[in-house]
């Protein structure tokens, strides 16, 4: 009997001595490997010029419309899987930016016109695009300032405003009180705003925010439609506005507004 315990203990030894000559398994990765992994995590950010930027559903560009004077971009989605909603997508967005184009009766022979567009945002559900330029009429005194946004439910086809983000009451109230901010102002120039934003009472504002972004809806006296005089767009949760101001101050000026604190 004491032998096969002696037996076992000496088996049991070997499996043991066996075990601790065993390394542990660590993986490791070559130099190459390592440079092929860093690159395969690397995040792109993207750039939006007139090559597409690849998005991980959708991919999105900036094409031009040109016209003599005229020269006015607008963003374009590709490789949505419905093509018929991608289309229907597109043409919004074109015609959306070319609006203007329209309802201020431009000649692209005598007037002059350029607007530079900038995609905020882009994803399966949505996307923002923001405009800025200028229209120099024929004879006008000066060029105007042009600020306009566009934002399009994608899966619904449908152009989103400010009052699917904020209620305009709110709004109203925020723009004439001490508390607003101004996007992107210097100082100086908030100082001159503030002056300049009580040229417009309560309600004027209301039916501004009610009327603001596309789809059109503002109408001058005799039904013909009219450019809105406020545009916006969401920002990491931040709604930005415009509201307009005498030419000096810019035609347009630029509130910062975050519902989630008033």
């Amino acid at each position: 009997m004491f032998r096969k315990q002696l037996l076992f203990f000496s088996a049991l030894c070997v499996l043991i001595l066996s075990g601790c000559n065993q390394k542990n398994y660590i993986k490791t990765v070559s130099p190459e490997a390592s440079k092929v992994e860093s690159q395969a995590s690397t995040i792109v950010i993207r750039d939006y010029s007139e090559k597409p930027v690849t998005h991980p559903v959708i991919t999105t560009s900036i094409k031009t419309h040109k016209d003599k004077n005229v020269s006015i971009q607008y963003p374009a989605i590709s490789n949505l899987e419905d093509k018929k909603k991608e289309e229907s997508v597109n043409q919004l967005l074109k015609d959306n930016a070319l609006s203007f184009l329209s309802i201020a009766s431009v000649d692209s022979l005598k007037d002059t016109v350029i607007v530079d567009a900038e995609i905020i945002s882009a994803d399966p559900k949505r996307i923002t695009a923001v405009y800025t330029g200028t229209f120099y009429a024929e004879g006008a005194a000066h060029p105007i300032n042009l600020f306009y946004t566009n934002t399009i439910d994608i899966n619904q086809v449908k152009d989103l405003g400010l009052t699917d983000f904020a209620n305009p009451e709110a709004l109203a109230e925020y723009v004439l009180s001490d508390q607003v901010k101004f996007y992107n102002a210097s100082p100086e120039l908030t100082e001159a705003l503030m002056d300049a934003r009580t040229q417009m009472d309560l309600s004027s504002y209301v039916k501004l925010f009610q009327e603001a972004d596309f789809p059109i809806k503002t109408k001058l006296p005799g039904g013909t439609p009219a450019f809105p005089d406020s545009f916006s767009y969401e920002d990491k949760g931040n709604i930005i506005f415009s509201i307009p101001v005498p030419h000096a101050l810019g035609d347009s000026a630029l509130v910062s507004y975050t519902p989630v604190t008033k």
